[in-house]
Order: C-alpha cells, then sequence, then structure tokens
C-alpha cells in the first residue's frame, strides 16, 4: 500500500501559505488557499473596525456597560436595567464623584431624578465634600435644585472647605439658585472656615442682584 506524502508549506507569490501533497488535487489547493485568505481578510477587518472605535464602543463590543458606564453615557434604559438587577445608584465613579453628582455636572436632568428615584443619596460627596446639591447651586441649575431639595438634600451641608450651597451660587453668581436656596431655609448668615459669608463671596463677585437677595434675607 502506497504511504501519502505529509503535505509541506511552500510560500506562494501572492503572499499565502500552500500546502501540496501528491494526493492533494491542485482544485483542492486552491480552494484550500482561497478559504485561508478568506479568513485573513475577514480577522483584519474585524481588528480594523474595532481599533477605529471609541474606547467606550470597544468595550460594549466585549461586555455590558457597568452601571458608572450608562449614567456617563446617559442611557436612561440601562441604568434602570441595570438598577433592577441590584446595582446600587450610590456607587461612584473613577473620580469618587458620586453617580447623582456625575449626572448633576453633565447636566443630565432625566437621570438626576432617575437616580433619586432609585435611591440616590443625595448627601453623598465628592472627594472635596461636594454635594449634587452645591453642584447643582454652582452651575445654576434650578430645576434640579428643586428635584434634589424634594429628595431631602441637606441644605446647608458643607463641604471641605465649610461652604454651602448658598455660598457657592453666590459666588457663581447664580440669582435664581441663591433665590431657590432661600425660600428651602437656606442660612444666609453662615460662613466658611475662611470666616466667609454669602454675601461676601456675592460682593467679590460684584453680583448686584445676588447681594440685594442676600440682604434681604438678612446676611451680613
Amino acid at each position: 500500500m502506497r504511504r501519502l506524502s505529509s503535505p509541506c508549506p511552500r510560500w506562494s507569490s501572492h503572499g499565502g501559505i500552500r500546502y501540496t501533497a501528491r494526493n492533494v488535487a491542485p482544485g483542492k489547493k486552491r480552494n484550500r488557499l482561497v478559504t485561508r485568505r478568506h479568513a485573513i481578510a475577514l480577522a483584519t477587518a474585524a481588528l480594523l473596525v474595532t481599533a477605529a472605535l471609541p474606547a467606550a464602543a470597544q468595550i460594549s463590543l466585549f461586555q455590558a456597560p457597568t452601571l458608572v458606564e450608562a449614567v456617563a453615557r446617559n442611557d436612561l434604559n440601562q441604568v434602570r436595567a441595570l438598577v433592577l438587577k441590584g446595582d446600587s445608584p450610590n456607587m461612584s465613579d473613577s473620580q469618587g464623584r458620586p453617580l447623582l453628582v456625575a449626572a448633576v455636572t453633565a447636566g443630565q436632568q432625566e437621570m438626576v431624578q432617575l437616580l433619586l428615584d432609585s435611591g440616590a443619596q443625595p448627601a453623598r460627596a465628592d472627594r472635596v465634600g461636594n454635594t449634587a446639591l452645591h453642584w447643582a447651586a454652582q452651575e445654576g441649575e434650578s430645576e434640579m435644585i428643586d428635584m434634589l431639595l424634594k429628595k431631602n438634600a441637606k441644605v446647608d451641608q458643607e463641604n471641605k472647605q465649610g461652604m454651602t450651597a448658598l455660598m457657592i451660587a453666590a459666588r457663581h453668581g447664580q440669582a435664581a439658585a441663591v433665590e431657590r436656596l432661600l425660600k428651602a431655609g437656606a442660612r444666609a448668615d453662615a460662613v466658611d472656615f475662611t470666616g466667609r459669608s454669602a454675601l461676601s463671596w456675592a460682593e467679590d463677585g460684584r453680583n448686584a442682584r445676588v447681594t440685594n437677595l442676600l440682604r434681604k434675607a438678612g446676611a451680613h
């Protein structure tokens, strides 16, 4: 009985590897070469597509997004699904910001409401002690301020510099935010760790409307 010779690889002039054997018909050899080239082309195309995608999109190709990622993308449906599965709305992102703070700073009003309704705690603060209310006050997000206050955000909670949301709003000239915070009972006479009040911050910013609002509230 005649033994078949083992295939030996030879480099083809077309960039592929051709396997030849005495018992392999020429048509079959061509088919194997075409199939191999096709597989290599598909793999190369997949790598090029993946490399061209943003980092966040590449992650989604291989794994489900985390709650932190879903909030960053403002993906309300994904956040709902993850919270229902048991993910905590009180986790923090890689910058140490609670998800509620991250949503406020990104101006994601619907996300803020969803997180609050899912149990996010307004008192949780970032690494320098700023809560979602501090950030909403700085950005002049009046509706977010109302949403946070309705969920029992502490209106006079201090950050690590002793500043309240009212002081932050006054410092940044956010008159509408100052007005809402005062109506919610914010202390107009409170001072930070440097001894400065909301009024002194407003005076530094030379914002007449904010200054008048604070003086009418009894600030001095």
